[in-house]
């Protein structure tokens, strides 16, 4: 899902804000790596700027022009991953395609580095992060930590196109990815040729709290019992048991995501067997499966747990938006909680979500603005895993409802980052070579 090299300079003058890139130099043969400068912000050119890696294959004439492709997060970079990501793409694709990675604002090894941060939460969408880990990091951006939201991004994709010498971007985001594709389509919808949208964040936003992602659980947790035939428990009911008996709904929430990753085990198998044992006594298997399985300890040049705070808070709708008491809005939007709707998770297990938490110190200086328009028009094929727990089925049927000319494939037993599995790969192929 992720990257972007990323030269902070808050506190230099912006020196040639106006020129497009630095000198190309020679990177992954095949391949050109240049730098895009950018201002911070767009409003002051003359201001502190970022340099942002570029990485673009050397097939200039490609004969259906650029394909850019969007990692996820938001924190992940997008040169360092471009070996990995480029088994995603199929080979008549890369073909006819100029394929083009490029790290978002804030990330790669020159990204934002929070230390505490990134120590307690890595990637997490879901882990509680120490208030104190929150404060350093926010001291640490300081007046430039409202410049890392979605439409920020989506400007500096702008500028890439120009600088490609293209009119229009044929792009494929994956997760957080697909949230900024949709939103690039959604403001500079002639410069689109196409979109891919996998494991879809709707462009609407979502939850912070995480309540479609609970009602989500349900249905995954029963689907992959029944195609386990080892399964003979109920383990929606056993996963419930675990929370209402002090195991964190977060850690829980955590590790059935990861899990639920394509790279990672999508089927869920042997799941619903170790919340069976932990509810009967036995809970060393779930030690180990929360142990492992999460994205806690990634180093912030893979995943921007900085990057990941300061564009989730810019970009989300809280409780407490326009408020300036925020404890007390956040404690009035738990008490509106229906328990019934939280099932198998509880009211806990909201209130101590990653963005809630965080978020609630998080200095509000900027808030993203969108456009007017909601309604996305450029071709778009909407890819999803029954199984994705990152990012629930719902998302993606909004997303096809809210879109002029879109086609929605779901994979039967896919997890979260569809095009790596061969039935995604294969699906995206027929799309963009259509």
């Amino acid at each position: 899902m992720r990257t972007i090299r990323l030269l902070c300079a808050l506190a230099l003058a912006c020196t040639g804000c106006s020129a497009p890139a630095a000198e190309n130099t020679s990177c992954t043969p095949g391949f050109t790596c240049t730098t895009l400068h950018v201002p911070l912000d767009r409003q002051r050119p003359d201001g502190p700027s970022l340099d942002l890696a570029v990485i673009a294959a050397d097939n200039v004439d490609a004969s259906r022009g650029v394909l850019l492709l969007l990692t996820g997060g938001p924190g992940q970079p997008g040169v360092p991953l471009l070996a990995n990501l480029r088994r995603n793409v199929h080979p008549d694709v890369l073909r006819e395609y100029r394929l083009v990675m490029f790290d978002q604002r804030g990330t790669g090894p020159d990204g934002i580095n929070c230390p505490s941060l990134q120590e307690t939460v890595g990637g997490s969408d879901f882990l509680t992060p120490p208030a104190t880990a929150v404060d350093e990091c926010a001291q640490h951006l300081g007046s430039g930590a409202g410049y890392y939201g979605t439409p920020d991004t989506v400007d500096d994709i702008e500028q890439l196109r120009q600088f490609l010498k293209v009119d229009r971007l044929t792009i494929d985001g994956t997760s957080y990815g697909s949230f900024t594709a949709a939103q690039y389509g959604l403001k500079y919808p002639g410069h689109v040729q196409a979109l891919v949208l996998d494991s879809v964040v709707p462009h609407k936003g979502f939850d912070p709290m995480g309540l479609d992602l609970m009602a989500a659980t349900t249905g995954v947790l029963k689907a992959a019992c029944r195609q386990d035939a080892a399964c003979k428990t109920d383990p929606v009911a056993d996963l419930a048991w675990l929370v209402q008996h002090g195991v964190s709904g977060t850690d829980l929430m955590e590790t059935l995501a990861v899990a639920s990753l394509n790279s990672v085990n999508p089927s869920l198998k042997g799941i619903p067997a170790v919340l069976h044992s932990a509810r009967n006594g036995d809970d060393m298997g779930l030690k180990k499966l929360l142990q492992r399985t999460t994205s806690k300890g990634l180093p912030y040049g893979t995943l921007s747990a900085g990057l990941h705070m300061a564009t989730l808070c810019s970009d989300l709708r809280f409780p407490w938006s326009g408020k300036s008491d925020r404890k007390t809005a956040l404690d009035d939007a738990v008490r509106r909680l229906d328990p019934e709707q939280l099932y198998p998770y509880d009211v806990a297990t909201a209130r101590n979500q990653l963005m809630v938490q965080g978020c609630l110190r998080w200095p509000a200086d900027r808030v993203s603005t969108y456009p007017a328009g909601q309604e996305l028009t450029p071709r778009t094929l909407i890819l999803h895993g029954s199984n994705d727990l990152f990012c629930p089925l719902d998302w993606a049927r909004w997303e096809k409802a809210h879109a002029r000319d879109a086609e929605l494939v779901v994979v039967p037993g896919s997890g979260h980052s569809v095009q790596r599995d061969p039935r995604g790969k294969a699906a995206v192929r027929e799309f963009l070579l259509d």
